[in-house]
């Protein structure tokens, strides 16, 4: 799980730079996958899910702190972080799959 624009300082309302950073490493990834198959003659898979919304960030657990990511909200498609899971579990191996908000807003940016 990987999310962008957690805080003021990298959150970006208006240029929305944060989904774009995050689409550009999820690309990266997929390069990096790719290179590694290459050079290890191996034949390993990777799917991407990605999705944007609100969610609520912290550290849990006393004994073995963890760094969590959860959906703050509901809409008619549900919590934006279990949308990124589903994208990712339904999704085509070697490839990125987006929701419409989401490829709404990389395709004004000219990824598409």
């Amino acid at each position: 799980m990987a999310a962008s624009g957690l805080n003021a300082a990298t959150y970006d309302r208006e240029g929305r730079s944060h989904i774009a950073a995050l689409a550009d490493y999820a690309m990266h990834l997929m390069e990096q996958m790719k290179y590694i198959n290459e050079h290890s003659f191996n034949n390993f898979q990777m799917k991407i899910g990605l999705n944007m919304g609100p969610v609520v960030a912290g550290v849990i657990g006393a004994r073995k702190p963890q760094y969590d990511i959860w959906g703050n909200t509901y809409d008619i498609w549900g919590n934006p972080v279990n949308v990124s899971s589903r994208m990712d579990s339904t999704g085509v191996p070697d490839r990125i799959q987006v929701t419409t908000d989401l490829y709404q807003v990389l395709a004004a940016k000219g990824y598409v």
